[in-house]
């Protein structure tokens, strides 16, 4: 190897890594060009044990050619099946480490297991609750998304309905799923909610719009089981409510929009009658000029009205008195619906037009709102 100009520019610190091209250069004025270990010293500020530990190196620099100590339990491949693995189904989202461990016959611990999905960044995390979407319901959100894709200040027209069920004495059913950052809405990280018993429900309807929050009103169920029924819907928000319920939002869509007409927005609840035009309320509705926007069945995530459901709900979570009776729950609920502030509230119907589009971009599935 010819002999190369030694840097000049050697500024050693103790402690610090002795760079290779100075490691090379040492190496080269003693063999080449004969220079004494004591001069090497002196020219490089080194003890003896340091340059004669260089000068015994067989390579440039230091390398592992191979990996050294106890060979990992779980390899990068087996981490890539068992992540495969957990993108199949629901039932393996649902497993825990250790259920995960022992249905893959895996020889490491649990706690193994645990560092290697942390390290790809999947998580133990509750699941994602939406209902359950039959590919007819699917195809039904999509059309309308399409139908009001190129809305914008039409969605300050509309006036959001909705009833909702607080549970006294509920217990929480939700499930964990190991997935990572991005995955919250994949099919297989959604838990859908199905009715749950051993609880007593308070129902509750109110209604909002731009600039615009109703009373919040109790109701009650006259059906099977206390079903909330079409007769009850008539009786109780109707006949004695809804007019002038319209008429004041209608006040405040005519200050915007002199032109516009307020749309009435209810869900496909069986109560409101929207099967027929000949049951209660859709003859009551039609006598009272009640006109009615047409929404997709089983979807929450198209409604704004479901994040002030939201968002009592989580107030109520973590209150440190719970309610334990039915007068408990509504004096508690009806508190939280005077806090929501009404500018929340506006955000929430501007913001429409922005999940109308992330409806259409995800073909009518479940999205993240």
């Amino acid at each position: 190897m010819p002999p190369a100009t030694p840097p000049l520019d050697f500024t050693h610190q103790p402690g610090d890594e002795i760079p290779t091209k100075h490691k090379e250069a040492i190496r080269q004025l003693y063999g080449f060009a004969k220079i004494p270990v004591e001069q090497l010293m002196t020219r490089y500020g080194l003890v003896r044990s340091t340059v004669e530990k260089i000068l015994r190196y067989d390579v440039p620099e230091r390398s592992r050619i191979t990996r050294t100590g106890r060979p990992s339990l779980l390899t990068d491949i087996q981490t890539d099946e068992i992540i495969e693995y957990l993108s199949e189904s629901w039932e393996h989202r649902i497993l825990n480490f250790g259920l995960l461990r022992d249905e893959l016959h895996l020889e490491c611990t649990v706690k193994t297991l645990e560092r290697r999905l942390k390290q790809r960044g999947y998580f133990r995390c509750v699941a994602c609750q939406k209902p359950y979407l039959t590919a007819a319901q699917v195809l039904a959100r999509f059309l309308w998304a399409i139908t009001h894709i190129f809305w914008t200040t039409e969605w300050l027209k509309v006036l959001w309905s909705d009833e909702v069920t607080f549970l006294v004495g509920g217990r929480t059913v939700k499930e964990r799923v190991t997935r990572n950052k991005d995955e919250r809405t994949h099919p297989t990280c959604i838990q859908h909610q199905f009715h749950r018993g051993h609880t007593t429900p308070v129902n509750a309807w109110g209604a909002i719009g731009y600039g615009y929050k109703s009373p919040l009103l109790f109701v009650h169920g006259s059906g099977k089981k206390g079903a909330f029924c079409q007769k009850d819907y008539l009786a109780q928000v109707l006949a004695p409510h809804i007019e002038g319920i319209v008429e004041a939002f209608a006040a405040i869509t005519h200050l915007l929009r002199p032109s516009a007409e307020p749309l009435f927005m209810e869900d496909g609840n069986s109560a409101h009658g929207h099967e027929s035009v000949r049951n209660c309320c859709a003859r009551w509705r039609t006598e009272h000029g009640i006109i009615l926007m047409p929404h997709p069945s089983t979807s929450p995530d198209m409604n704004p009205i479901e994040k002030c459901w939201r968002r009592i709900k989580q107030a109520l979570h973590r209150r440190r008195h719970q309610p334990t009776t039915e007068a408990e729950m509504e004096a508690m609920v009806l508190e939280e619906w005077d806090r929501i502030p009404q500018d929340w509230i506006n955000e929430l119907v501007l913001k429409q037009e922005h999940w109308v589009h992330v409806l259409m971009q995800r073909h009518g599935w479940s999205t993240p709102n």
